[in-house]
């Protein structure tokens, strides 16, 4: 697969070794250099585009302190630091300007800052543009999800966009929250987080898959040059206006609003609760308290997702699950057509063993 050239290794290295503050100073500079409409803030810096799609990315990461130490397995065509890397979301940054500088597309470009503490980067932009500010937009791709090939939609639903990104080679996925779960409702804008290779963020460690960002950089390229870009229509996620609107009944403190914890039923400030895949496929909460007996880290998808009481011991979620069940059905079938001897133990209890069998020392990543 696609690895690092020689520049472009300088520039990822360079925005992993640099603070927020001098990379938000850095993409400033490159934006002016190549639009001639930048707005340039402390919590955010965008440039209006002749292409009706914008691109984000955060310029804040989880760690204290920026990378001293960069390693690059060119065999495997990973990257990593003992310092932890913050691929989430430098991996993203870097997605933007490989983009800028090998390419004469231009985008409409959103960076934003302090996502990793609550998205205040796009809180500030939605408060300063109540309307979108991009003309004739038509969506939103943000850069800022693990793995290789996912597409999160969050509280949007709209089966065609859904489909329309599929086609590019992306499969859908769940996820808790990006800017655009902040940018897109308000601006009543389509949005897709995109994946940009790194895995076990907010962890030291997180690796980047180089292989995987270039893979979606290409992918974002052709949707740029799409000749006819749709426009699709924006539709929150029944399931998120019913909860809006029961949370409109709460109390609230000025900060955020209350929910109760699925486990105990108390009522908690939304600060106090972590979200977590359901049973029933949308998101639900939880207290700290009741976390440890409610709650498992998938060992495939590593989001959190609700223990189904009727098997306890899984360490995959009920969507990971059945796509293991399908890919072992279809093994198993073709080697029952070269085999006389049927087996005793069907495809779903195989899956089941695996499970079982998993280790119980692996780590359990701290968020989706």
């Amino acid at each position: 697969m696609r690895g690092f050239k020689t520049n472009e290794l300088w520039l990822f290295e360079y925005l992993v070794r640099s603070t927020q503050d001098e990379l938000r100073e850095y993409v400033a500079d490159v934006l002016k250099a190549k639009y001639t409409e930048v707005v340039i803030t402390k919590e955010y810096v965008c440039a209006v585009g002749d292409i009706p799609i914008a691109l984000v990315a955060h310029l804040d990461t989880v760690f204290e302190k920026p990378v001293k130490d960069l390693y690059y397995d060119t065999r495997k065509n990973v990257l990593w630091s003992p310092d932890g890397l913050g691929a989430d979301d430098r991996a993203g940054v870097y997605a933007i300007l490989h983009i800028l500088r090998n390419t004469s597309l231009r985008p409409s470009i959103i960076f934003t800052t302090d996502e990793e503490i609550g998205g205040l980067g796009a809180e500030a932009l939605v408060l300063q543009y109540f309307e979108c500010p991009f003309p004739n937009l038509k969506y939103i791709i943000q850069l800022d999800r693990q793995g290789t090939n996912d597409c999160v939609f969050y509280d949007l639903y709209n089966p065609k966009f859904i489909d329309y990104i599929e086609s590019f080679g992306f499969v859908e996925d769940f996820g808790t929250f990006s800017d655009i779960s902040v940018l897109c409702p308000e601006w009543k804008i389509c949005g897709v987080n995109l994946s940009v290779g790194y895995k076990n963020e907010h962890n030291r460690i997180e690796t980047l898959n180089a292989g995987a960002l270039f893979d979606t950089i290409n992918k974002v390229i052709r949707m740029l040059k799409e000749k006819d870009i749709p426009n699709f229509e924006y539709y929150r996620n029944y399931h998120s206006i019913w909860f809006d609107n029961i949370c409109k009944n709460f109390p609230t403190d000025g900060d955020g609003f209350y929910v109760h914890c699925r486990g105990c039923g108390q009522l908690f400030s939304e600060y106090e609760t972590f979200p977590v895949k359901g049973l029933d496929g949308h998101t639900c909460f939880y207290c700290p308290d009741c976390i440890p007996s409610n709650v498992e880290w998938c060992a495939e998808c590593e989001e959190a997702f609700e223990i189904d009481p009727a098997n306890p011991h899984s360490e995959y979620c009920k969507d990971c699950i059945g796509g293991l069940v399908k890919c072992h059905m279809t093994s198993t079938s073709k080697a029952l057509e070269n085999s006389s001897t049927k087996s005793s133990v069907t495809p779903k209890e195989s899956v089941i063993q695996k499970q079982k069998n998993y280790s119980k020392d692996s780590s359990k990543p701290k968020k989706t």
